[in-house]
């Protein structure tokens, strides 16, 4: 559901000095990110781009990190939430920021998904996808904050 919107987060590389165009809490359920991923999208089309590959990287980025924020910062606890907001234009491209109640998580703790012991694994790749799809991506709150931008 659409919330009356707030400011972007505030970070160190000036996120907040964009104008934030959707703001979001999403349910702490997997089955609420195809429908936020799809409002971002069509918006991100109508505003930023109608170029599918960086839609189509910027929407799967997007949906790496709701579901990282349901699985883990949310434990898949529906009265708990995930808050996103989306900035976006033609000159700047599209920033999001997607933001969970949990702990966070030490990045430099993360296995390689790309190590051949990982290969076979079926999740430990979500980060990695991020940063290899979004132009910029940083962290906050010890991980449990992600600030990801294409443009």
């Amino acid at each position: 559901m659409t919330e009356p919107l707030q400011p972007m987060p505030a970070c160190e590389r000036g996120c907040a000095s964009r104008s934030t165009r959707m703001h979001f809490s999403v349910p702490g359920q997997i089955s609420a990110i195809s429908s936020t991923v799809d409002r971002v999208v069509a918006v991100a089309r109508q505003e930023w781009t109608d170029d599918t590959e960086k839609l189509g990287d910027m929407g799967l980025a997007l949906q790496e990190a709701l579901a990282n924020a349901v699985v883990h910062g949310c434990r898949r606890d529906p009265a708990k939430s995930v808050e996103c907001w989306v900035a976006c234009d033609q000159e700047q491209g599209v920033l999001i920021v997607v933001s969970d109640p949990g702990p966070g998580f030490d990045l430099a703790s993360l296995p390689d998904p790309k190590s051949p012991r990982h290969l076979q694994k079926d999740h430990g790749r979500g980060i990695y996808l991020i940063c290899e799809l979004m132009d910029e991506v940083h962290f906050r709150r010890e991980g449990a904050e992600i600030h990801m931008r294409k443009s």
